[in-house]
């Protein structure tokens, strides 16, 4: 029997729209099956990429004070002696340069360290005295410590005093120290100008033979 093509036409017709439906149902299915999983896994507590961002714990950093924790000091630092002195709490400051005496071997030149901001013209040519006391006399009025020598040359005996420093005694004169910081312009040319008196003093009159800390006011009773 031959088919009427129209009958043909419309059962392909039928045939493509059933395949349509099938397929639109099967999409359908993968979509529930996607959300219901993506839902299980919440409720699990299982975390998302987004999640495991905002629930990791933050991490504090530890408050560090100034001047705490912190190397000081190393050779060849710029800072001026003035602002160090305003960063590093008492007794935080060490010298470089520990082994003064090697120092002033290797660098003959280390006196013009001392020299350069006329540290001479009060304390000698070569700290041997002149109309103040001379370094070389293994004394120490405000202690020997590096932190309390590089203090007392950057701020001068008064302000060292009005800071809190207390005074150990009194050489054969009574002038005050001026303050230096603004004169010296590196921390490290003050620290090899200190060197450079260590090296100079007695055995025994320097740390670690001798040490004289520097006293606060509040340690006195």
């Amino acid at each position: 029997m031959r088919k009427n093509p129209r009958s043909i036409v419309l059962m392909f017709v039928g045939v493509l729209s059933a395949l349509m439906v099938v397929g639109l149902l099967a999409l359908a299915g993968m979509s529930l099956k996607s959300n219901a999983a993506d839902e299980t896994s919440t409720q699990s507590g299982a975390p998302t990429p987004e999640g495991t961002a905002e629930e990791k714990p933050k991490e504090e950093k530890a408050e560090v004070k100034e001047g705490e924790g912190e190397e000081c000091c190393k050779a060849g630092d710029t800072t001026a002696p003035t602002e160090l002195v305003e960063k590093v709490p008492p007794g935080h400051l060490h010298s470089p340069y520990q082994d003064y005496a090697k120092l002033a071997k290797d660098d003959p030149d280390l006196v013009k360290q001392f020299r350069l901001p006329g540290c001479n013209e009060c304390h000698g040519g070569t700290g041997g005295g002149g109309f103040c006391p001379a370094l070389t006399q293994g004394v120490w009025f405000w202690g020997n410590t590096d932190d309390v020598l590089f203090r007392l040359a950057t701020l001068g005996s008064a302000e060292l005093e009005k800071r809190g420093f207390v005074r150990y005694q009194y050489g054969s004169v009574h002038a005050p120290m001026p303050p230096m910081g603004m004169t010296i312009k590196t921390s490290d040319q003050l620290w090899k100008i200190i060197a450079f008196i260590r090296s100079i003093n007695p055995p025994g009159a320097n740390p670690p033979e001798k040490v004289i800390p520097g006293k606060m006011a509040d340690e006195k009773h």
